[in-house]
């Protein structure tokens, strides 16, 4: 084979070239056709591939998580049935308006109990919140800071939930 043999080809006649020629013209179609296949049939597949591949790992590790979850979901029922539980005691600790007056009979019971002067006890303007509302008082105590300490000891350990705030 003669590369003016390949400059001088005539494609009507290349059957009858020889046959170096005619191998050298079939290897550059194979690689040509070969060339086509891979671009426009391979790689994109590898691209799908490749976000197929990323694709998995992000769904995998959303099954982790997951199975973690799952894995400990009998523990978080029973955490959540405690904490329900927890807050319905709570939620029966604070004093309705009929328990109110009662309540503060024994705030004024234990303030005497423990030597302090009740000088003045004065109801304010309700303040109601998702499920309580707030009843404060104003609660003018005279005594020495032992007593006070010991009446908000006290206090704190009433059945209901009452807030001591700004004492001085």
């Amino acid at each position: 084979m003669d590369l003016n043999e390949l400059k001088n080809l005539d494609f009507q006649t290349i059957g009858l070239a020889s046959l170096g020629t005619r191998l050298v013209i079939f290897l550059f179609i194979i690689v040509l056709i070969v060339g086509a296949v891979i671009y426009f049939d391979t790689l994109p597949q590898r691209d799908e591939l490749a976000q197929k591949q990323r694709q998995e790992i992000s769904l995998l590790e959303t099954i982790t998580t997951k199975q973690k979850l799952a894995a400990n979901l009998q523990a978080y029922q029973d955490q959540l049935k405690e904490m329900q539980t927890r807050f319905g005691e709570l939620l029966r600790q604070l004093p309705n308006k009929s328990e109110a007056e009662n309540l503060i009979i024994d705030v004024a019971q234990t303030s005497l109990k423990n030597g302090l002067k009740n000088q003045q006890i004065q109801p304010g303007a309700e303040i109601k919140h998702t499920f309580y509302a707030e009843m404060p008082y104003t609660l003018t105590l005279q005594g020495t800071y032992n007593q006070l300490a010991k009446f908000i000891s006290d206090t704190a350990n009433l059945p209901r939930i009452v807030t001591l705030h700004n004492p001085s």
